[in-house]
């Protein structure tokens, strides 16, 4: 099956030395430090990978999810830190789950346990969370983290909850997204301020993730083989706010690909994708497994999807598969169609690891793909 992969790389074969030629200007930058999965990557598994860490001295298994930006860690789970006023308030609502998480921030040392015994301290605002509801409906335009007396489930929202939450994407803080506070400064994998091996920090800021784990900083060691996608910068201060990649895709040997925002998220193992109205992807109704009674629409199995990254005549990666093949490994668990939404849009799910290794420059707003028999 990798030569599903291979067929389009090829395709785009004539921009890859660039790429590459770029990516050795990294050699300068001497410093990375590997933090491996704790679990191996696992594309049936339900939990989201995760890697090691403290603050102040307590261990956490951290889920690095790229589907949203921030740290989220319930209060209980940090009895040393004491909150008031003086710290300002936040939310985070996902809308995947429609849970609503409430807190204050308070800026803290992360420190990241790598192997062989390295570690790196990252310091980044934290929502320390003190509150827990499910929302169903939230208005993430106006709702300002309130949940309304009438959206609020309340026989979910009594149960007792706490959340271990690292959010590491980027892109993300946009009007709607309910993530208002989803800037650089919140990502922890880029604010790095020391890394322990060295005297001095000299570390590109930016990651790289596989199926193996992620790695901090870039060099030339950990961007062998990649072939870059130049990123939109987004308004704001913050020089490393920079939009999502962009990928196009068809369906079934369509002639009229459709150019969408693209999402790589380590944190589902399913794939959502949004059309255009005038180019709906086949679908089938079925019954919805979860415990509510209802149906569910799913891309027909059968159909075959083409992508490329950012599209189809400037592209530099891509993939194909026919839905519900198996045997492929970057399948996903399934493919959700979306109908509602900003506009057309690609959430590949954590199984497009297995075909390449992405690479997040945060420094030149630049995203990069390492096609995994180049490694």
């Amino acid at each position: 099956m990798l030569s599903i992969y291979r067929t389009l790389v090829a395709t785009f074969f004539t921009t890859v030395p660039l790429a590459i030629a770029q990516g050795n200007s990294l050699s300068v930058f001497p410093q990375t430090i590997f933090l491996p999965w704790i679990a191996p990557f696992s594309g049936p598994s339900t939990y989201t990978p995760s890697v090691r860490g403290s603050i102040f001295g307590t261990n956490f298994n951290f889920s690095i999810d790229t589907g949203s930006p921030g740290v989220l860690i319930s209060s209980s789970l940090l009895l040393t830190v004491k909150l008031s006023s003086k710290n300002p308030t936040g939310w985070k609502f996902l809308d995947s789950s429609d849970i609503l998480y409430n807190g204050r921030f308070v800026d803290l040392n992360i420190t990241f346990c790598g192997s062989n015994g390295e570690r790196a301290i990252s310091r980044v605002p934290v929502l320390v969370v003190t509150s827990i509801v499910k929302c169903p409906g939230y208005d993430v335009f106006k709702g300002n983290g309130v949940c309304p007396p009438e959206k609020l489930e309340r026989q979910w929202s009594q149960i007792r909850r706490t959340v271990l939450y690292m959010g590491v994407g980027f892109g993300r803080n946009v009007p709607g997204s309910g993530i208002p506070y989803g800037t650089p400064d919140h990502n922890p994998l880029i604010n790095v301020i020391a890394p322990s091996k060295y005297k001095q920090l000299f570390l590109r800021q930016g990651y790289t993730i596989s199926t193996k784990g992620v790695c901090l900083g870039l060099a030339g060691v950990n961007t062998n083989g990649v072939v870059w996608q130049k990123l939109e910068k987004m308004a704001g201060p913050d020089l490393r706010a920079w939009a999502p990649p962009l990928v196009s895709f068809t369906h079934d040997n369509s002639n009229n690909p459709v150019q969408a925002q693209a999402l790589i998220d380590t944190g589902i193992t399913q794939m959502y994708i949004q059309s255009t109205p005038g180019l709906p992807l086949p679908n089938v109704t079925t019954k919805d497994p979860s415990p509510l009674p209802g149906t569910i629409t799913r891309v027909k199995s059968g159909t075959k999807l083409v992508f490329a990254f950012p599209d189809f005549k400037k592209g530099v990666a891509g993939y194909d598969f026919v839905v519900g093949d198996t045997a492929f490994p970057s399948q996903p668990r399934y493919v959700q169609p979306v109908t509602s939404g900003s506009g057309p849009f690609v959430n590949t799910g954590r199984n497009f690891l297995y075909g390449f290794s992405i690479v997040f420059d945060a420094i030149a707003g630049r995203f990069g793909f390492i096609f995994a028999q180049c490694k």
